[in-house]
């Protein structure tokens, strides 16, 4: 039986990628194998670019939302903003591409935090120069009564210095 988190995607527009492994190679909790499933689930969907499956995914009804893609100069901390720019990413983006290096979650009571190393990839409309190289993401998600539901998401792309 293969292990959904340890399974790969395909879809239209979607590169096949390893999903978010355990790295640290101890034995997850029901709660950690919830928040990477949940993280998962995310990134499907940002590949698919399906607003709809993103916002299942997220405590809409959270009053300290922050949402911070990496090309974007401040945060968006208002759900209708953050559900406005995944709404507008089939406009200007092609496909979205992600292969993780490592992925770490600590549950903390009734909230988890994800940190997530990888390479990403994105390619825009009108554009034949892909963004792509390494990149850091960390999300906090809370528990809730659907389950785990991100409220923080933050993309950093990894600078080549030198």
């Amino acid at each position: 039986m293969t292990d959904p988190a340890r399974a790969s995607i395909a879809g239209p527009s979607i590169t096949t990628r390893t999903l978010m492994t355990d790295t640290t190679k101890t034995l997850m909790t029901d709660d950690e194998t919830a928040v990477r499933a949940a993280s998962t689930a995310f990134a499907q969907a940002m590949q698919a670019m399906d607003p709809e499956a993103m916002k299942d995914l997220w405590d809409d009804g959270y009053e300290h939302l922050v949402y911070q893609p990496e090309e974007i100069e401040a945060a968006l901390t208002t759900w209708d903003a953050i559900v406005d720019y995944w709404r507008q990413l089939p406009g200007f983006v092609d496909r979205i591409e992600g292969r993780e290096y490592s992925s770490h979650v600590a549950v903390l009571g009734d909230v988890a935090l994800v940190y997530w190393r990888g390479h990403t990839k994105v390619e825009f409309k009108d554009s034949s120069e892909p963004l792509a190289g390494d990149s850091r993401l960390s999300a906090a998600l809370r528990r809730t009564d659907d389950g785990w539901r991100f409220i923080h998401w933050h993309e950093s792309r990894q600078l080549v210095v030198g």
